[in-house]
């Protein structure tokens, strides 16, 4: 599996693999808009004496979320990003999306708030190597 952040569309009832494939390739060109984001199909090593060296894990999307602007990438705005994966799961009834941490710990999305799900994507964001700390912006009031 992944390191990273794991993103799962889940349907509440009976599915194809193509509609899964579907919805989430759908769902993976929302997120690749939101700037310092990297949505990809999550993909597997295939089974020992098969054809192909990959599968892909229908319904599964790995995503890398920036938190320091380099050369290529922009820092994510985190905020933009949950705003994305909330309404996502407001239009597709019946599907929904299931957030995996790399320590295992899975959240259903529908079950925490934009607040919450905003920190838990800023707790395993990735910082670019050999980029000095952000500086902390002032927020209204300080």
């Amino acid at each position: 599996m992944s390191d990273g952040l794991v993103l799962r569309v889940v349907s509440d009832g009976p599915v194809t693999d193509e509609e899964l494939a579907e919805q989430t390739r759908h769902l993976k060109d929302h997120l690749n808009q939101v700037p310092g984001v990297e949505a990809t199909e999550l993909v597997e090593k295939a089974e020992p004496g098969t054809r192909d060296p990959v599968s892909t894990i229908f319904g599964a999307l790995t995503l890398a979320v920036f938190t320091y602007p380099t050369a290529r990438r922009a820092a994510a705005d985190i905020r933009h990003l949950t705003e994305v994966i909330k309404r996502y799961q407001e239009r597709n009834k019946g599907k929904r999306l299931r957030v995996s941490l790399p320590d295992g710990t899975e959240i259903d999305v529908q079950d925490v708030s934009e607040k919450t799900l905003t920190e838990v994507i800023k707790s395993v964001s990735v910082p670019r190597q050999g980029t000095p700390p952000a500086v902390p912006q002032k927020v209204d009031g300080e």
